[in-house]
């Protein structure tokens, strides 16, 4: 009868106090350490202009080395993603369900778009399979595919494609800013540059409407196929959903000239959905990201087109709209 009463029993619960315990806390900071996927751990708001000034503006004036980047809402949908894996659809040809994107396949990419690379043979200059950062950069400006992500030495740059010159806004917007921990993670050299291009490997896992278990034996398969050729050879699935980072500083259009314009690089991961975890990268970076509130937007709108009128929205990827607007202001 007392075994029965014992099997029966309930077991009693853990008291509140353990689960904020010192210990129990030190363990959950951990895991959100280990598993945080939208730098949501370095997220701060600003809610004033004040702050505004004070949290970016003011780092900024001291000539710190900072980066930024604007995204006009802080959405889940809209991580801090490569154009290029946006929709992955457009990188598959065949029935894989993983594919290895690497210097090799972006050639094969884009040559799939003839006159495109036709048009940057004629005015820019042979496409070099070996040497293919400045089309790449060329290709996120101009083609707006590529496997890079656009940072700013200018907060106003940034704000603009925050921004956008809107009347109206009903979300807070988003700004990110990143500093370097580590030069070796920096480059200003095109050389450097190309080489992180040459050595550049992501495994990218096909989006399935219905993932169901054949989906998931298949795409193990194709993975075993196409990981023995890839750098990424990490057998932990925290450490494959990781991706190391690199900052390309080295500007070979007129727009990333204009915008001061500097490249994020994710490298050596598996993208299995549409987001990854950001531990590796805020090993190597100072990544924060800011919301910032609507209500202040129209007043940032306004500092920002009193300051630097040529970072307004309709100038920012539009060279010659700048120029005209400039030649009508021109004292006569």
């Amino acid at each position: 009868m007392k075994m029965i009463n014992k099997i029966g029993a309930k077991r009693p619960e853990a008291p509140l106090s353990t689960l904020h315990s010192p210990n129990f806390n030190r363990i959950n900071k951990r895991l959100e350490n280990e598993l945080d996927f939208d730098f949501r751990l370095d997220k701060q708001r600003i809610n004033t202009v004040e702050e505004f000034e004070e949290k970016i503006l003011a780092p900024y004036n001291e000539g710190k080395r900072i980066y930024f980047r604007g995204e006009r809402k802080d959405d889940l949908s809209r991580p801090l993603l490569p154009t290029i894996f946006r929709n992955k659809e457009f990188l598959f040809e065949t029935a894989n369900r993983v594919n290895l994107v690497n210097a090799q396949f972006l050639y094969s990419f884009y040559s799939r778009y003839g006159k495109y690379v036709e048009l940057y043979n004629d005015i820019i200059g042979e496409v070099d399979n070996n040497k293919l950062y400045s089309f790449l950069a060329f290709s996120q400006h101009y083609f707006g595919v590529s496997p890079l992500i656009d940072f700013s030495k200018s907060p106003y740059s940034a704000l603009s494609f925050a921004l956008k010159d809107r009347e109206k806004y009903d979300e807070d917007i988003l700004l990110y800013t990143l500093e370097i921990k580590n030069d070796s993670d920096y480059t200003s050299s095109i050389d450097v540059a190309n080489e992180w291009i040459e050595n550049y490997s992501v495994l990218v896992f096909r989006q399935s409407a219905k993932p169901d278990f054949e989906y998931f034996r298949e795409a193990f398969e194709d993975y075993k196929t196409v990981a023995q050729t890839a750098k990424d050879k990490k057998n932990n699935l925290l450490d494959m959903n990781t991706p190391s980072a690199k900052l390309i500083d080295v500007p070979t259009n007129d727009l990333m000239r204009y915008q001061q314009g500097v490249f994020l690089l994710l490298d050596d991961f598996s993208l299995m959905g549409k987001s990854y975890l950001t531990k590796k990268i805020r090993d190597e970076f100072s990544i924060q990201k800011w919301i910032i509130n609507k209500d202040i937007c129209p007043k940032l709108l306004e500092m920002l087109l009193d300051n630097n009128p040529y970072y307004a929205f309709k100038y920012i990827t539009n060279l010659n709209l700048i120029a005209e607007d400039m030649k009508k202001k021109a004292p006569r």
